[in-house]
């Protein structure tokens, strides 16, 4: 029958104990770390949503500009500022429709990338980079968040 011995010394029954103060040694380090991340993620997905909103601007709109919705581009992006405030206050329903547009933004969104990068690449590039952003900003999300302070 084989031994096995778990400690380095196999005489000394005494568990080695971890300093307390140090960073990695609290098991809610990690977690602060990729919600700390995600929210990251999300505020550059939403400042490339402005730059893709600047660029709609400037290049013009299809037809006259009073048929386009303005105030509604506007308006979608400042009801998605107060849902990121609500995840940044860890509110669990606000992470998971943050979770859930993400998701679906990426599947809707970014099979449209080739045919945006023919017409605007400028325009599809910062589209790419904001759909990875959301997509990063989803798969930390998914993870358990720390409790709130």
């Amino acid at each position: 029958m084989t031994t096995l011995h778990a400690y380095d010394n196999p005489t000394d029954d005494e568990p080695i104990l971890l300093d307390a103060s140090r960073d990695d040694a609290r098991p809610d380090a990690s977690a602060e770390d990729r919600f700390t991340t995600a929210l990251l993620c999300l505020g550059a997905a939403y400042a490339l949503s402005w730059a893709e909103f600047g660029l709609a601007l400037v290049v013009g709109f299809p037809g006259n500009l009073e048929s386009h919705p303005l105030a509604a581009s506007v308006a979608s992006r400042v009801l998605l500022a107060l849902l990121y405030l609500c995840v940044a206050s860890r509110l669990q329903w606000a992470r998971w429709v943050t979770i859930a547009l993400g998701l679906c933004s990426v599947l809707f969104v970014a099979p449209t990338i080739a045919l945006q990068w023919h017409v605007f690449p400028a325009a599809a590039m910062i589209c790419g980079v904001s759909i990875v952003f959301k997509l990063a900003a989803s798969i930390y999300l998914l993870s358990p968040m720390p409790e709130r302070a």
